[in-house]
């Protein structure tokens, strides 16, 4: 593809991974006023709440916001909002990852477009509905039909760039930081302008930047001429999946499966902290609403080294200790947390995102190293079930754990940060197996620097071409009893 074109393409997927991650963590900065819980929150329920915490914060010396109509969802309801997010994104992407070198990315990166164009309107529309029960049903349908369309936008997209940029680190972890930056601005935005402006409108600026995103994807299918729809021509999507499982299942090696139980553990950490921090931010260390959202949004701020991480990688190679590293100081944040109470929130958080701007764009660039090659998308879908559906699941376990009466809230927070704990350690434990399977493997291949890699990738393109040469030659030398003059003298 001429350099002009592969440039367009990756403009374009970086752009969508920002629209989508930003509508993506938007239900946290808001988390508050969905819940009920904001000082601002004037609807009928609250009235009782708003007067309270309006005299807390006056006692306090606080100027109290600026009034805003507020829902009042649960926290299993809330979190429900990222789960079902998730399991959306998780079921288009198996699908996506099976079919697109079946039918090719043009189709499937449009439909994304529209999909969560749809989404997005359905979701902003239900902030608007007077009642809650059927405000919490359309923002759970908008966040479904984003979620199918952000299925799609995370497979196509990542196919193409990891296609287009193979043996780069850094162009690929150019991609994953769209996507940070986008949650990054997510926190950022809405911490500024949502007092001002209100929740409703503040979701019209994720409505804003998924139109840009739906421009973008109509010109990354127009543009992109992969040649993947004509890679299996002839052959149905159930044929091509029954043999990619078969190749799938003997050429795996273990390697594989503690990558993908660490991206699984560390992705659906991430998540649930997150999407429950703001809350335990406010009630638990005393912040206020604009604060709690500033200090989570630290999680991301911090991808800004990305392309740093991607440089040193690229060149010294051992992408499995890299990932380690990430890994640990993830899980020593909580450790130190839940052990000692005078270590500061925002040491915590910075410390997460120093990890995590390690862990995701090595996995991201990573995850087809350790996959078997020709399984026709079977080991790219299992990651994807693994890491979006587990997302989903253990942010519905925080939302029961927080909406257990039977304890009180500082308790549950307590239960939810051992939980959390626990997920780093096993997290870090399957990295550890990682560098064992890594080094027991014949390939080695998170031990490789970029210009190995490149290396390793130039010496398969030529033994497929000659592979071909040999068929082809092979095949004019076949005599045929209709053509007697092919046949060799």
């Amino acid at each position: 593809m001429p350099r002009k074109r592969k440039w367009t393409v990756l403009i374009c997927s970086c752009l969508l991974a920002f629209a989508g991650s930003f509508f993506q963590e938007l239900p946290t900065p808001l988390g508050r006023r969905l819940q009920g819980e904001s000082l601002a929150c004037r609807n009928g329920t609250d009235e009782h709440k708003n007067t309270t915490k309006h005299l807390e914060a006056s006692d306090h010396g606080e100027e109290p916001p600026p009034a805003d109509r507020c829902l009042d969802l649960s926290s299993v309801e809330y979190n429900g909002l990222t789960t079902a997010f998730f399991f959306a994104t998780g079921a288009v992407a198996i699908f996506a990852t099976l079919a697109i070198k079946q039918y090719g990315q043009k189709w499937l990166i449009w439909t994304c477009g529209l999909l969560t164009l749809a989404g997005v309107l359905v979701f902003v529309g239900g902030s608007y509905l007077e009642d809650n029960r059927m405000a919490f049903g359309a923002l759970m349908l908008g966040r479904i039909i984003y979620g199918l369309g952000n299925g799609l936008r995370v497979t196509v997209c990542a196919h193409r760039v990891n296609e287009l940029w193979k043996e780069s680190t850094q162009m690929k972890g150019l991609y994953v930081l769209a996507a940070a930056l986008g949650s990054a601005f997510s926190f950022y935005l809405n911490g500024q302008v949502l007092d001002a402006i209100g929740m409703s409108n503040a979701i019209w600026i994720s409505v804003g930047l998924t139109a840009l995103a739906t421009v973008a994807a109509l010109i990354q299918g127009k543009v992109d001429t992969d040649q993947d729809d004509e890679e299996k021509e002839g052959r149905s999507l159930r044929r091509s999946v029954k043999e990619g499982f078969h190749h799938f299942r003997q050429n795996v090696e273990p390697v594989f499966w503690w990558f993908t139980i660490a991206l699984f553990l560390i992705h659906a950490l991430i998540t649930t902290f997150v999407v429950n921090a703001p809350t335990l931010l406010e009630d638990g260390s005393g912040y206020s609403e604009r604060q709690a959202i500033w200090i989570i949004g630290l999680v991301y701020d911090l991808s800004i080294l990305i392309p740093l991480f991607g440089f040193l990688v690229d060149r010294v190679g051992h992408r499995d200790y890299w990932m380690t590293l990430g890994a640990i100081l993830i899980f020593s944040a909580f450790a130190v947390y839940l052990s000692s109470s005078s270590i500061n929130s925002i040491v915590m958080t910075v410390i997460i995102g120093l990890g995590f701007a390690i862990f995701s764009p090595l996995c991201a660039a990573s995850n087809a190293m350790v996959a078997p090659e020709d399984t026709e998308g079977v080991a790219e879908s299992i990651q994807k079930f693994f890491r979006f559906v587990g997302a989903g699941f253990f942010a519905l376990v925080a939302g029961l754990i927080l909406d257990n009466d039977a304890v009180d809230e500082k308790k549950a927070f307590e239960y939810l940060m051992i939980m959390l704990l626990c997920m780093g350690v096993v997290g870090t434990l399957a990295c550890v197996m990682m560098i064992w399977a890594n080094r027991r493997s014949e390939e080695r291949a998170l031990s490789r620097t970029a210009k190995e890699h490149k290396q390793k990738i130039k010496e398969e393109e030529t033994k497929e071409e000659e592979t071909k040469e040999e068929e082809t030659e092979a095949g004019r030398r076949t005599w045929d009893p209709l053509m007697p003059n092919l046949h060799p003298t």
